[in-house]
């Protein structure tokens, strides 16, 4: 593991509302105070700061699926999509999604 890599944590233990998911994100990803609290805002912001020296971890994101299924598969997406754009530019991203304890890597 590179001991320079910039590594963020997003907790959604017992998150119960949207507005809820987008805090968790916004203080475990560091965002800017103008965050939009929305996807692509999200989007927006990952874009702006995810390269090769990132690492994210989500953990507890069952808590996130609990609160709407569809709308944590958008969450992935968009992590995905963002993954996709910076090794496509820089190479070597990781996001790591933990549920109940397990960790898996988004490809």
């Amino acid at each position: 593991m590179n001991p320079t890599k910039n590594i963020y944590t997003v907790e959604f233990k017992n998150v119960h509302y949207y507005l809820e998911i987008h805090t968790a994100l916004k203080n475990g990803l560091k965002l800017p105070e103008y965050y939009g609290k929305n996807l692509d805002a999200l989007w927006d912001c990952l874009t702006d700061f995810i390269d090769n020296d990132v690492e994210i971890i989500l953990k507890n994101y069952q808590d996130v699926e609990k609160v709407d299924k569809e709308y944590a598969s958008k969450i992935l997406n968009v992590f995905k999509d963002a993954k996709h754009y910076a090794n496509d530019a820089y190479a070597g991203a990781r996001i790591i999604v933990e549920r109940d304890g397990a960790a898996t890597e988004i490809e």
